[in-house]
């Protein structure tokens, strides 16, 4: 038997912990040539042409087309990205289907549907003018993420979507359509909704709304007790994790009257989403969380609007979250639970550019075979095995090879 490393040296123990065997061992079981949890970058926050408010130019096939090639031009660590176009999860269908159906995306491991909404809950104050009108300026609803594992698309519409009908109420602007307007979720009757509530303004003040879609869309909010009831469906148990918007959660003031709802909203997520322009705005940023006392698991998304090729903030590719997890929605699981050691921050994790400055000292795979000329028939001598740079233990039973491995 011949046994030969992808590199010059053996291999070198790294700081790896029990689940991390458990789930190597459990991989290589059940995926061929795979190499377990590797840290990669997750990015759960981009909008695509459907989304109600994007910059990518439309919802055009010529527009989908430069979207999805972008996405596939993403440096080779973005492993999985997650589909938010606030309520809807047309675009996480179209995405499917280009990865699915026409062969795109190979670069991207796992895709995810991620649902905003807009909690009932205000940042900042609601003025009411002297004719009766409300200042839109003054209020900024609280963001809620969904983030879904990889559930059917009409899934998610009939059970959870749906589910949301006689759950939602409206803004104070639209309070007047309560009576008037009672519809399921849908592009159309958002769209009606938001017409209502143009048409209902002073005709000098109807240029100042957004498109009929996006009013209406604006204007529909719903508790997080709505939120939590719609999901306690037995289909979609323990297939969902909830995440708030960083920026519209701390706009909310910390006065008498807030701040109990304010902790209320944030500790009762799992994640918190910010999109940074840098690593250092994003550690300013989790310092004022940690110092708040309030859940500091903070996640740094691109909320991609727009291409990678314009100078938007907001634009695919601008995100610096790698985790150390398998591409699954049980990996982003483990990696919550274990947030200080399975996610990072900033340009690279420290493991990923140790093995960068020392390649001859980590081996990445062993090839076991034959000799040439043996008359062996057993085929499991003609293996490739992948290694983790973080594995730290080769285990089997007595007589499985352990030491002739390690050798």
């Amino acid at each position: 038997m011949m046994m030969m490393f992808k590199g010059n040296s053996p291999l070198v123990a790294g700081g790896s912990t029990v689940t991390d065997h458990i789930e190597w061992v459990a991989t290589m079981m059940n995926l061929q040539n795979s190499i377990g949890s590797t840290w990669g970058k997750w990015d759960l926050h981009v909008h695509t042409p459907c989304s109600i408010v994007q910059n990518y130019g439309g919802n055009s096939d010529d527009v989908w087309e430069a979207f999805i090639t972008d996405l596939e031009k993403l440096p080779p660590e973005f492993k999985v990205i997650g589909i938010n176009d606030y309520i809807f999860v047309d675009g996480y269908e179209r995405v499917l289907k280009e990865k699915k159906e026409r062969g795109r995306l190979k670069n991207i491991d796992l895709i995810l549907p991620v649902i905003e909404l807009r909690l009932d809950k205000f940042a900042g104050v609601v003025k009411r003018g002297m004719d009766g009108s409300y200042s839109k300026s003054d209020w900024n609803r609280i963001n809620l993420h969904v983030i879904f594992d990889q559930l059917n698309p009409e899934v998610i519409r009939q059970q959870f979507i749906n589910a949301l009908v006689q759950r939602y109420h409206l803004i104070p602007e639209a309070d007047q359509f309560k009576g008037k307007w009672q519809a399921v979720i849908t592009p159309d009757s958002l769209t009606q909704l938001g017409e209502m509530i143009i048409d209902a303004a002073p005709a000098d003040k109807r240029g100042d709304y957004d498109n009929p879609l996006q009013e209406g869309f604006n204007n529909l909010c719903i508790s997080l007790d709505a939120v939590l009831k719609a999901l306690e469906l037995h289909v979609l148990e323990n297939r969902y994790l909830l995440a708030v918007g960083k920026t519209e959660w701390e706009n909310m003031k910390w006065d008498d009257q807030s701040i109990a709802e304010k902790r209320n909203i944030i500790n009762r997520v799992d994640l918190v989403f910010t999109a940074s322009e840098n690593p250092d705005t994003y550690n300013a940023v989790k310092k004022k969380l940690i110092e708040s006392n309030v859940l500091s698991k903070l996640l740094d998304c691109s909320d991609a609007h727009a291409l990678s090729s314009t100078d938007h903030k907001d634009r695919i590719g601008q995100c610096f979250t790698w985790i150390k997890a398998y591409p699954t929605f049980a990996g982003l699981q483990h990696a919550i639970a274990e947030f200080d050691q399975r996610i990072f921050v900033g340009d690279a994790p420290a493991k990923r550019l140790l093995v960068a400055s020392n390649r001859t000292k980590y081996a990445s795979t062993i090839t076991i075979k034959k000799k040439a000329g043996s008359s062996l028939k057993d085929t499991w001598f003609d293996v490739q095995v992948p290694l983790n740079h973080d594995l730290v233990a080769i285990i089997g039973n007595k007589g499985s090879g352990k030491s002739a491995l390690a050798d």
